[in-house]
């Protein structure tokens, strides 16, 4: 019997699920000559994009689904001709499986510690080489994008009086002058931080640097904020926001490659995972932002100790259970001690 050619790999047999029955029925998938799939389960027969189902991934030989539009389910354990059917290969986890045993082991191994290698230093270094290649038009865009999304869920108006603002924009301006970020760039947003925020400033990708009210209370005098205003600036210096974006998205692409599921991997895996990584990151970079932020209170002829009395005082509102600001921050002391040895 003649093989069949490798852009037919001839028709998926299965059942089909309605959208929330449990009854099924047996139904077949084919790929027809102009590349569309066709759905045949005793009934009418129904023409498919093969975009437009979502393939679970390929486990040993246990059974993939297919959700189609409107919410049906198709079941087959015909793994082979799906991937054919799919036009993708197996992925790294099912090509693993066919080892055996003791290469199973010893590959996953492998596999694992060049998995830590990238992500301890191979993601963070592409995502970084990828935010250069970001237009600063397109970061400004996208530092609205994250403002609006923080204003639906988190933010509201400041309360703080007329003249606070004042004072705390011109520390801000003065800081500003003897900065490296691109001329216009920066900016300053007062909001209401809500429980989500709480006492917190933040720098946005694109240069706007955002300082609650509950951040602001803790300050006796708006010049005592000037250390967290430099610190958040050199963010921008840095382009941390667009980093540390640039890093999840790499951590993204190493799932991808480890599944063979480009979708569901991401969803699956990369918001958990990126959330963590994402912490360690965040903590050198706040290393960095505060040396240079050090650094910049002296050029403006400011006190860097303000931003180790903030700490303190942060620290101590907090009872170093570190919500809001201290989050994603090496330990206070630490910190406290670093930019005190710089004086």
């Amino acid at each position: 019997m003649a093989a069949r050619p490798c852009s037919d790999p001839g028709p998926v047999r299965g059942r089909l699920f309605e959208s929330g029955a449990a009854a099924h029925r047996p139904a077949t998938l084919t790929r027809q000559a102009d590349g569309s799939l066709l759905l045949n389960d005793g009934g009418t027969p129904r023409v498919l994009a093969p975009s437009a189902l979502r393939w679970s991934s390929r486990i040993a030989d246990t059974a993939r689904r297919a959700t189609l539009p409107g919410g049906a389910v198709f079941e087959t354990f015909d793994n082979d001709r799906v991937d054919a059917l799919s036009r993708r290969g197996p992925g790294l986890l099912h090509r693993l499986e066919r080892l055996g045993t003791l290469r199973l082991t010893l590959t996953a191994a492998l596999a694992l510690v060049a998995v830590l290698i990238g992500l301890r230093w191979a993601v963070p270094w592409l995502g970084d080489a990828a935010s250069r290649f970001v237009p600063r038009a397109a970061e400004a865009r996208i530092g609205a994008a994250l403002l609006d999304t923080l204003d639906r869920l988190s933010f509201q108006h400041s309360d703080l009086p007329v003249a606070t603002r004042q004072a705390i924009e011109a520390e801000f301006n003065d800081l500003s002058v003897h900065a490296s970020a691109p001329p216009g760039s920066l900016g300053l947003i007062f909001r209401r931080g809500g429980k989500l925020v709480g006492a917190n400033a933040l720098a946005l990708p694109g240069g706007q640097v955002v300082v609650t009210d509950e951040l602001v209370a803790l300050a006796p005098r708006p010049a005592d904020l000037a250390g967290v205003l430099a610190h958040e600036i050199s963010h921008v210096e840095y382009r941390h926001g667009m980093r540390r974006l640039g890093r999840l998205a790499g951590l993204s692409v190493v799932l991808m490659l480890m599944t063979g599921d480009g979708v569901g991997a991401v969803y699956d895996l990369g918001t958990l995972g990126a959330g963590l990584l994402d912490l360690g990151y965040s903590r050198g970079f706040e290393r960095e932002a505060d040396a240079r932020g050090a650094a910049l209170m002296r050029r403006a002829g400011k006190n860097p100790d303000t931003l180790a009395l903030m700490l303190e005082r942060l620290s101590a509102a907090s009872g170093e259970g570190l919500p809001g600001w201290l989050s994603s921050h090496p330990p206070t002391q630490e910190r406290v001690d670093a930019i005190r040895a710089r004086r």
